[in-house]
């Protein structure tokens, strides 16, 4: 299997998805702190608003961009993989979000920051290989 990982099409498509990746954790950190600051949601609910705001953008982009699919090639059965990929994502996400925060009293932004990396792993080599195979 990691021979299959290293092959160059694998290497540009984990920096594409690293890539929107990384937008996502833009769109998830601006919902995330506009819900908990301005309307005062609990942060981890916040994160789930805001997870599923970022996993709905980054699945649009990862579709058409990294996996170089058609908007319309299967796009409610990929969703629905996509999700599924992301909420097992969430969980690791939220436990890691909760562990920095209030283990170690890490900010919560920062937190989420450190997060994010933990779940692009999960979410890539799970929509490789099973969403966009």
């Amino acid at each position: 299997m990691l021979d299959k990982l290293l092959k160059r099409k694998n290497i540009v498509e984990f920096f594409k998805y690293a890539i929107v990746g990384f937008s996502g954790i833009f769109v998830n950190l601006f919902y995330l702190y506009t819900l908990t600051e301005s309307l005062q949601f609990y942060y981890l609910t916040s994160e789930v608003f805001a997870f599923a705001v970022a996993t709905l953008s980054n699945f649009v982009f990862n579709k058409v961009w990294t996996f170089k699919e058609k908007m319309k090639t299967y796009f409610f059965v990929k969703g629905a993989k996509f999700f599924l990929v992301a909420s097992i994502a969430l969980v690791v996400n939220l436990s890691f979000l909760w562990f920095f925060t209030e283990a170690l009293g890490v900010y919560y932004i920062l937190s989420q920051i450190l997060a994010s990396g933990f779940t692009l792993i999960v979410n890539f080599l799970g929509n490789k290989f099973w969403t966009f195979r």
